[in-house]
């Protein structure tokens, strides 16, 4: 049996593994190897090659693919309550500018909050974000979020939180996400910070972006009452 992702519209088989199976998925893609990945959900689904590789491919492009704790979800809650209002800019760069941004600005054209992908995001060398309107940045935030909590399983890209604090930190209290954000937004970004410095904050230290993480914190914390 097959059903459609809500999110992506990718059609898949309609099997969720526990959180045994799917940690077992998870390392293996940690890894490096979809195969083995694929190889671990098809003992675990009782399915074909072909539907197991289509199931992990999927959890490769689609951050709503993957299960999240309470807490997680929680914070993507509050995130996505802040942003849900921001509409879909007609661009994202000045793609007059160069071929760089003009490249930038089609790939965030073709993609929604629910198709946008990892490897759309690049890294910091080549990042669509980096270049991208403060409204741009504003109505993919939810799905940026989303991949930020997400573990480091894509070999030729960085964990994505390690990009996101970045944008985050950037030019710290004069940031141009934090200047355009309105008192709801910036709390839910706030938010998320916090609740990566709590759940995630050895790993920010392993991935050395911990002092960004806590001058992005500071940078976005709600001013006092």
């Amino acid at each position: 049996m097959t059903a459609p992702c809500p999110h992506c519209g990718t059609t898949t088989i309609a099997f969720t593994p526990v959180e045994a199976q799917f940690e077992a998925v998870v390392r293996a893609l940690a890894n490096g190897s979809k195969t083995l990945a694929a190889g671990e959900f098809r003992y675990f689904a009782q399915c074909t090659d072909a539907e197991a590789a289509a199931w992990v491919a999927h959890l490769l492009h689609c951050a709503h693919a993957w299960p999240q704790a309470g807490a997680d979800e929680a914070v993507l809650a509050q995130v996505e309550a802040a942003f849900a209002g921001v509409a879909k800019p007609d661009h994202f760069t000045d793609r007059t500018h160069c071929d760089e941004c003009r490249e930038h600005d089609d790939t965030l054209r073709a993609r929604t909050r629910g198709t946008l992908r990892r490897q759309d995001l690049g890294n910091a060398g080549w990042d669509p974000i980096t270049f991208s309107s403060a409204d741009g940045i504003g109505y993919f935030f939810p799905a940026l979020a989303r991949f930020a909590l997400l573990p480091d399983v894509w070999p030729q890209h960085s964990w994505y939180a390690d990009q996101l604090v970045l944008h985050l930190a950037w030019d710290g209290s004069d940031n141009r996400l934090l200047a355009w954000c309105n008192p709801a937004q910036r709390s839910a970004v706030h938010a998320l910070l916090a609740h990566l410095v709590a759940t995630r904050g050895q790993a920010a230290v392993h991935h050395q972006f911990d002092e960004e993480l806590q001058a992005a914190l500071a940078a976005w914390q709600p001013p006092s009452a």
